[in-house]
Formats: C-alpha cells, sequence, structure tokens
C-alpha cells in the first residue's frame, strides 16, 4: 500500500466519525428540546388550570380581583417568553384560549372596578397587550367568569353594608 493513500484513508475515516457524531448530536439536542417544550407547555396549561379552577373559592371581592390579577401575571409571563423568543411560538399560540379569556377579564376588571381599568392593565400587564395586538387575540364569546365576578357588584355592596 502506498504511504500517501494512508493519511487520506484516515482523514476519511476521521471526517466520516465526526459527521456521523454531528448529526447524532444534532438529533440528540432536538430530541430534547421538544421534550423540553413539551414539559413546558404541560407546565403552563396546568397552572392556568388551577388558577381557573380556582373561581370555585371566590369568597370576597379581594378574591375576585387576587384571581383577576394572578391570572393576567401569569398570561404576562407567557407573552413575555414569547416575545424575547424564549420559547416557539407553538407552546404561547398553544394557549390561545387563556389569552383570549384574559380579555374577558380586563372588561370585567373596566367595568367592575372602574378608573377606566384597560389603561392600568396596559402598564401591569405589558407584554400581554403586545401578544395579543401582535397575534391579533380576541376573547372567546363561549368563555365566561364565575357567577361571583359576574355579580360583583351585588358582593361589593352587601361586603359595605356589612
Amino acid at each position: 500500500m502506498d504511504l500517501t493513500v494512508i493519511p487520506i484513508i484516515i482523514s476519511t475515516i476521521t471526517a466520516t466519525i465526526f459527521a456521523i457524531t454531528l448529526i447524532l448530536t444534532w438529533k440528540n439536542i432536538k430530541e430534547n428540546t421538544r421534550a423540553t417544550h413539551a414539559q413546558l407547555l404541560r407546565s403552563f396549561h396546568e397552572d392556568l388550570t388551577s388558577r381557573l379552577n380556582k373561581n370555585s373559592v371566590l369568597k370576597t371581592t379581594e378574591d375576585c380581583m387576587r384571581y383577576a390579577n394572578d391570572f393576567l401575571n401569569t398570561v404576562d409571563e407567557i407573552a413575555y417568553l414569547d416575545i424575547q423568543g424564549k420559547i416557539p411560538h407553538t407552546v404561547s399560540g398553544y394557549l390561545t384560549r387563556f389569552f383570549a379569556y384574559g380579555k374577558i377579564i380586563i372588561d370585567w376588571y373596566n367595568e367592575m372596578v372602574g378608573e377606566d381599568f384597560r389603561e392600568t392593565a396596559r402598564k401591569n400587564w405589558p407584554n400581554y397587550f403586545v401578544y395579543c395586538e401582535r397575534y391579533n387575540i380576541l376573547p372567546n364569546p363561549d368563555d365566561k367568569l364565575p357567577q361571583i365576578m359576574v355579580d360583583y357588584n351585588k358582593l361589593r355592596d352587601r361586603e359595605t353594608s356589612s
């Protein structure tokens, strides 16, 4: 065998091993990223769902406002991650219905609590508003607030008269 051929063979084998390693590493990273995104989506979904499930324990006006604030804080955090490119839009896009429900909460806040709450909300949850404008999020007419929030004025009157 000619000695000039040996370096070519070694270089070819090395390049092949490197290419295979690179491909396997890329596949592994892609699978890990998918798993991470799936876990993140599951975590966001569980968090938002548990917040919605707390509507059965609302008893006071303060409970209603805390429920609304906690929900809006959570969707604002998700919006921030999406806007900053920290999560893929497919993760936040899956949660679109929760963003739409946030619009209903803001409308409720504006009507029941007053003070042109939409302006306050824009300051408190700026990422949420940017996200909703960017992706044209609209309230879903099928989504309803808990009855105690709908009857907020009666609840407030009852608390004031007590």
